[in-house]
């Protein structure tokens, strides 16, 4: 249900499916993942209970662009959502279940990982700067002009402190990797035979 009430939210503002799919890619990769397929499905679903309604429109390219907006039915569904209170959710982060077990490889391969990591995390937190540089006034939540744009900023501004979060991690993660590898190749030298 939470995928269905994310974009009865999107949809207060007309959008089309590619719409949807470049904000989950963007602006909401920090705290919701979503594949095109399962928007499509989902914006089909929504369609099929009346709770969006959907509208052709001409397009430059191509065949007329379906534009989704949310319906009496779908506001209330939300509305609704959002008077239950916090929807926590377990998180799963796949790239530390690979960190748990990178003792299967060797040490250079682990350093690579690590560094890959960091990179991913800088270009998602990137993302997210770029997000905010469209705003003109910083993107200072206390600046919004409206309740839509200061909580639209106050999860940005959650994703960019849990990527700097994630990058500082990422850092000592890698000067603990340093570390330990300098002090076991010390020890190794030390336990070597006399030539």
């Amino acid at each position: 249900m939470s995928l269905d009430c994310i974009i009865l939210g999107l949809l207060r503002q007309p959008a089309s499916g590619s719409d949807l799919t470049n904000w989950f890619k963007h602006a909401f990769h920090h705290f919701w993942a979503a594949e095109p397929s399962q928007i499509y499905r989902t914006l089909v679903r929504l369609e099929d209970h009346e709770l969006a309604s959907v509208e052709a429109r001409p397009s430059r390219k191509g065949p007329p662009q379906r534009m989704y907006s949310i319906a009496r039915s779908g506001r209330a569904s939300l509305r609704a959502w959002l008077r239950r209170g916090p929807s926590m959710s377990d998180t799963r982060l796949s790239q530390l279940a690979q960190i748990q077990f990178l003792g299967e490889l060797s040490a250079d391969e682990q350093e690579h990982f690590l560094r890959a990591l960091r990179s991913e995390y800088q270009a998602r937190l990137d993302d997210l700067y770029r997000v905010t540089a469209s705003v003109s006034d910083n993107a200072d939540p206390a600046a919004a002009p409206d309740d839509d744009e200061f909580f639209r900023r106050l999860t940005v501004d959650a994703g960019i402190h849990q990527y700097e979060s994630w990058i500082r991690w990422t850092d000592r993660a890698m000067a603990f990797h340093k570390t330990r590898n300098q002090t076991r190749r010390a020890a190794h030298k030390g336990n070597s035979p006399p030539v």
